[in-house]
C-alpha cells in the first residue's frame, strides 16, 4: 500500500512537471501575442495621428497663405499706404506668407512621394531650412516692432508722429533683415540631407549653443517684451480713462456750483 502511494505520488509530480512547461509556454507565448499586438495597435493608432497632423497643417497652412495674401493686397492699396505702420504688416505679412509656402510645399513633397525633391537634393534642403529660419526670426521680430509702435503711441502720444514713420519702419525691417539673413547662415553648415530627410546635424559641434540661441530670438525675447508692452498700453489706456471720468465728474460738479 505505501509503496502504491509512493508510486501515484511521483506519477502525479511527473504529470505536474510535465504539465507546467507546456502551461508556461502557453502564457508566455500569449503574452508575447498580446504585446505584439499592443505595439501593432500603438504604431497603428501614432501612423493615424501622423496623417492627421500633417492633413491639419496642410489645410492650416493654405487658410494662412490665402490670408496673408489678402493682408498683402489690402496693405498695399493707395488708402492703406498713408497708414504709419502699413510697410510693416506689409513685411509681416510676406514673411508669413513665405514661411506657410515652404511648409504646404513639404506637406506636398511628402505627400507625393517627394516628387518635388526637397529631401532629396541638399541645395534644396539647405536653402528651405535656412530661409525658414530667417522667417521665423523675421516674423516674431516685426510683431514686437508693431507692439513697440503702438506702445510708443499710446504711452508718447506727442513724439509718435516723428518716431513712428515709413523711414523709421524700412530702416527697421532692413537692419533686422541684414542680422537675420546673416545670423542663420550657419543652417547650411549644419543642414544635411539622412536617409531621405532634411535634418540638422546634431552631431555639429556648436548647434546647440546656435539653436539655444534661436529659441531666445525668437520665442522668449518677443515674448516678454509684448507681454510688457501690451500690460503697460491696458495699464496707461485704464489709467486714461479714470483720468477722463475725474474729469468729466469734475466738469460736471463746477457747472453745478456755478451755475445754482
Amino acid at each position: 500500500m505505501a509503496n502504491y502511494n509512493k508510486s501515484d505520488f511521483f506519477l502525479f509530480i511527473n504529470i505536474n512537471s510535465s504539465i507546467l512547461p507546456l502551461s508556461y509556454s502557453e502564457n508566455s507565448s500569449t503574452l508575447h501575442s498580446s504585446s505584439d499586438s499592443t505595439k501593432k495597435n500603438i504604431s497603428e493608432h501614432l501612423k493615424l495621428v501622423e496623417r492627421l497632423t500633417t492633413h491639419i497643417t496642410l489645410i492650416v497652412s493654405i487658410i494662412g497663405l490665402i490670408g496673408n495674401a489678402c493682408t498683402i493686397i489690402v496693405l498695399n492699396r493707395q488708402s492703406m499706404r498713408k497708414w504709419r505702420s502699413s510697410i510693416l504688416l506689409s513685411s509681416l505679412a510676406a514673411v508669413d506668407f513665405l514661411y506657410l509656402l515652404i511648409i504646404f510645399l513639404s506637406i506636398i513633397d511628402e505627400l507625393t512621394n517627394q516628387t518635388i525633391g526637397l529631401n532629396q537634393s541638399l541645395i534644396l534642403c539647405q536653402v528651405t531650412v535656412y530661409i525658414t529660419h530667417v522667417c521665423s526670426f523675421l516674423s516674431a521680430s516685426f510683431t514686437l516692432s508693431f507692439t513697440s509702435q503702438r506702445f510708443i503711441a499710446v504711452i508718447f502720444p506727442l513724439h509718435a508722429k516723428t518716431i513712428i514713420s515709413n523711414r523709421s519702419s524700412i530702416t527697421n525691417i532692413v537692419v533686422l533683415l541684414v542680422f537675420g539673413c546673416s545670423f542663420y547662415s550657419f543652417s547650411f553648415f549644419v543642414t544635411n540631407v539622412s536617409h531621405g530627410k532634411c535634418i540638422e546635424d546634431e552631431t555639429y559641434p556648436a548647434l546647440f549653443p546656435l539653436l539655444l540661441a534661436d529659441i531666445c530670438l525668437t520665442f522668449v525675447i518677443p515674448f516678454i517684451f509684448i507681454v510688457i508692452f501690451n500690460c503697460a498700453i491696458v495699464y496707461q489706456l485704464q489709467h486714461r480713462k479714470k483720468f477722463s471720468n475725474f474729469l468729466g465728474k469734475l466738469f460736471c460738479f463746477l457747472n453745478i456750483i456755478y451755475f445754482n
